[in-house]
């Protein structure tokens, strides 16, 4: 079975109806059943959700993403520990040249350690691609 790190965009994007990538993450999540294990990270829930919160003002969407991350509906919690952290540091300090954040430096690790090679995002500055993982977008192919 395929493993897909599902990235803030993503969860964003299924939240904002006027998001350019609302239908591709709708897509992704409804077409994914059987063929796919998400997981993401708790740094990125913090991410999207804060994110929901201030972009839509609306504290009761960004609630109820809060409540779906955490219980695990669409994906895999991944909480980032001290091993995550270390390596994250060592890409976030060998990367200086890329506008990597150091929640991104979090994912790269959390995939490294995991054998996730594929990430569902939607940031154009967040390439997965540099780090040698495969960007996918709202389809599977």
């Amino acid at each position: 079975m395929r493993k897909v790190f599902v990235d803030t965009g993503a969860w964003y994007a299924l939240k904002d109806s006027r998001d350019p990538h609302h239908q591709e993450a709708i897509d992704f999540f409804t077409g994914m059943q059987g063929q796919v294990l998400c997981f993401t990270s708790d740094y990125v829930a913090d991410e999207a959700i804060t994110l929901v919160r201030y972009r839509l003002k609306n504290h009761r969407v960004a609630s109820d993403l809060a409540r779906e991350l955490f219980a695990e509906k669409a994906a895999k919690m991944i909480f980032v520990s001290f091993r995550h952290h270390t390596r994250a540091l060592e890409i976030f300090t060998a990367f200086s040249d890329q506008l990597f954040s150091y929640t991104d430096c979090t994912s790269f690790a959390i995939m490294e350690t995991m054998g996730i090679e594929e990430a569902l995002a939607f940031d154009s500055h967040f390439t997965f691609e540099k780090f040698g993982f495969r960007q996918i977008r709202g389809s599977l192919s």
